[in-house]
């Protein structure tokens, strides 16, 4: 730990200073063709092309960030006309990343456990369709909050900053095989577990609904996922994750605000995380928990506007590479030949999460024109 610290203090050096360049992009002025909806479809576009033509090789994180992606184009499709051009387009789209999404129909060499049942049930854009839209767009003017937010790091010593969150970011649940068991016992239905032993199986069709599912969630998911027990870096996204996929599930016994105010309580103290990487001019090292930060908690519900930071998203655009795909250069270069023709200018899971960001963000700037 102390190797990678002094390693990144010695490439960040200086770059809280030069980060405030970043300021000339914290508008969406003179950003608007770059951040544009129809810019952001073409850029996702080039990577499901990607996808498309690397079809054997795809992975889960991938395939779920598609998904996520999917599920944005086709909410844009509901939710009003476009003009006939812009429509076309983004059929077309939809139409790849289905194709792309079936691969996970295909995949028989899954994990085992509770990672195959949270890839096959989380793979699915049906399931991330938005249902209910923000009371207000995101992409109104936030001036106030940044200042705000910015006066209150302003006594903060970045450099001490970063060497704790160093320190601290390993620290925290739940752990990667503690998230894939705990959303395992969000995603299967009463037949696979005990959640809900109240199913009617001599349901007719003229017969009431079944009643919602309840949950029952175990002692060791229910400590892991505590927003008592503070997380940090991916422990901290993951525990969001599970939120996000708890609220979706809108079980009987669940309180919606309460699941609603737990998420905006992870994006509180992910924001914290996400503007230090910000303020450090975004080190590769961090480039794609960053994305899956921003991502997430642009996904939650209500979510926070600083998410919404154009500089972030302008950011983020800017690390896919000439071939559609993001990739983390920290130990190998792009073109670096990977174990397929996919990995040599993809890293599969930053990839799956630009794809999801891509589509999230178009769609968030047509309802906010649509307003």
């Amino acid at each position: 730990m102390v190797v990678l610290v002094l390693m990144l203090l010695a490439l960040t050096a200086g770059t809280v200073q030069a980060g405030g360049t970043l300021q000339q992009l914290d508008s969406w002025k003179g950003m608007e063709r770059e951040l544009a909806p129809d810019a952001l479809i073409v850029r996702l576009d080039r990577l499901v092309n990607v996808c498309v033509a690397n079809y054997e090789d795809l992975t889960t994180d991938l395939l779920l960030g598609i998904a996520i992606a999917n599920a944005q184009l086709r909410t844009i499709l509901k939710q009003g006309p476009l003009p006939e051009p812009q429509r076309q387009f983004v059929e077309s789209l939809a139409k790849k990343c289905d194709f792309v999404e079936s691969r996970i129909e295909s995949i028989f060499n899954f994990p085992s456990g509770a990672n195959a049942v949270v890839s096959k049930l989380l793979i699915d854009s049906e399931f991330w369709e938005s249902k209910d839209e923000p009371n207000s767009g995101p992409f109104k003017d936030q001036s106030r909050s940044r200042r705000r937010r910015s006066q209150l790091m302003m006594d903060d010593d970045p450099q001490a900053l970063m060497e704790s969150y160093l320190e601290a970011i390993d620290a925290g649940g739940p752990s990667e095989l503690q998230s894939d068991e705990c959303l395992s016992e969000l995603l299967v239905n009463e037949s696979e577990n005990e959640f809900n032993s109240t199913g009617n199986s001599n349901s007719t069709p003229n017969s009431a609904p079944p009643p919602a599912k309840r949950l029952i969630l175990s002692r060791e998911c229910s400590a892991a996922m505590s927003l008592r027990k503070r997380s940090y870096g991916y422990h901290l996204t993951h525990k969001l994750l599970f939120y996000i996929v708890l609220a979706r599930q809108r079980f009987a016994n669940v309180d919606r605000a309460f699941v609603a105010d737990g998420q905006r309580t992870l994006c509180e103290q992910i924001l914290h995380e996400s503007d230090l990487i910000a303020r450090f001019d975004f080190p590769d090292l961090f480039r794609d928990l960053f994305m899956e930060q921003v991502l997430l908690c642009a996904l939650a519900d209500a979510p926070l506007l600083e998410f919404t930071n154009p500089a972030w998203l302008g950011a983020i655009v800017s690390w896919q590479n000439g071939e559609g795909c993001f990739k983390y250069y920290g130990d190998e270069g792009d073109g670096v030949i990977g174990p397929n023709a996919l990995t040599t200018h993809c890293s599969t899971h930053m990839s799956g999460v630009g794809a999801a960001l891509l589509g999230l963000f178009a769609r968030l700037q047509l309802v906010q024109q649509r307003e």
